[in-house]
């Protein structure tokens, strides 16, 4: 469960104006604050998603409740729209202004309660600080975050050429990997498997690739960012006629199990 350390401004009403408070308050799962003027006492709570992806929804939820004993006049709401949200929609009169949201609910009777909603769409890896105030003679803020996250999709490509091949004969598997996803993928290592109709004889690519018996083996790419390709080359010749299967292994933080990928050459005599 998260747990938020945050000082919260207090502004008590009196006949000769306002008098500005602030003092710890430790909350547990998001933020609460309540601001007094005697008789009305308005609490507002702040409600996140825990997590969310690149491109995906998020729903903010504020509820704003007058605790005192009597009515709290001009309430006002503002719910500032973080960086990186974009603002799709909001419920009970809502309006944007600039980065925020805006809800005008005039009087707010003791004991009633006000759920307000704010839909936006999450378009950046960060983490998102969502804060709500509710105003009427005086002021509270409320304040949750969460973070958002990419997803990092690699795909595994493998081609031979030429293919078929005479025995004697070398041929080129280029090795392509594609970051079709919206986060970086990390530690991304490349093992080849040789089939026993085929030697090594060389290899290239973004890091070194070194041979040990029949594996080729690459020193892992630190970062493959969103989007980016990587490509390497192994040459291998062929040393008796047959089907082979050339095999590729890819690893990296992202993946639980590794990706697999085997490429068809013909070898004839």
């Amino acid at each position: 469960m998260k747990r938020f350390n945050v000082s919260i401004p207090l502004a008590v009403c009196s006949m000769v104006g306002l008098i500005g408070l602030s003092w710890p308050l430790s909350v547990h799962g998001g933020t609460e604050a309540v601001a007094t003027t005697g008789s009305p006492m308005v609490e507002i709570t702040k409600r996140c998603p825990n997590l969310r992806y690149i491109g995906r929804d998020a729903a903010f939820e504020i509820v704003v409740t007058n605790r005192g004993t009597g009515p709290a006049m001009n309430v006002t709401v503002t719910d500032n729209i973080p960086s990186g949200v974009e603002f799709i929609s909001a419920d009970n009169g809502g309006q944007r202004s600039g980065s925020n949201v805006v809800w005008r609910l005039g009087t707010l009777q003791a004991g009633q309660s006000q759920t307000l909603t704010v839909n936006a769409r999450c378009n950046k890896i960060t983490t998102v600080r969502n804060a709500a105030t509710v105003t009427y003679c005086a002021e509270a803020t409320a304040v949750c975050e969460f973070p958002v996250r990419g997803i990092p999709a690699i795909l595994l490509e493998c081609v031979d050429d030429p293919d078929p091949i005479e025995v004697g004969s070398q041929l080129t598997y280029t090795i392509i990997v594609t970051n079709q996803g919206t986060e970086t993928g990390t530690n991304i290592a490349i093992q080849c498997t040789l089939p026993p109709e085929q030697e090594f004889v060389k290899a290239a690519g973004p890091t070194d690739g070194t041979s040990a018996g029949k594996d080729v083996t690459f020193t892992p790419l630190a970062t493959l960012p969103p989007k980016a390709k990587a490509v390497y080359a192994v040459t291998v010749r062929g040393i008796s006629a047959a089907d082979s299967r050339f095999r590729v292994t890819l690893k990296s933080d992202q993946t639980d199990t590794p990706v697999m990928e085997t490429e068809s050459t013909h070898i004839y005599e």
